[in-house]
């Protein structure tokens, strides 16, 4: 698979997985567990910032595959 391909994949799991906590964040959120949805607010905002990197690497234009 080339470089680009796996930064996009990589991108779209990530996506995925911000998803789904966002899920369980609401779950927990119902459930007044305080202690989880603040762990998972910081793995949330984590994967996002994955995700936005993983999106500008995939993009790089230029000779040089990231």
């Amino acid at each position: 698979m080339p470089p680009r391909e796996m930064l996009r994949e990589l991108m779209r799991d990530n996506k995925h997985l911000a998803a789904e906590m966002r899920k369980a964040h609401e779950v927990a959120d119902k459930g007044g567990d305080v202690a989880t949805t603040s762990i998972l607010e910081t793995f949330i905002d984590e994967a996002e910032r994955r995700t936005w990197f993983l999106f500008e690497a995939s993009r790089q234009e230029g000779g040089n595959e990231a």
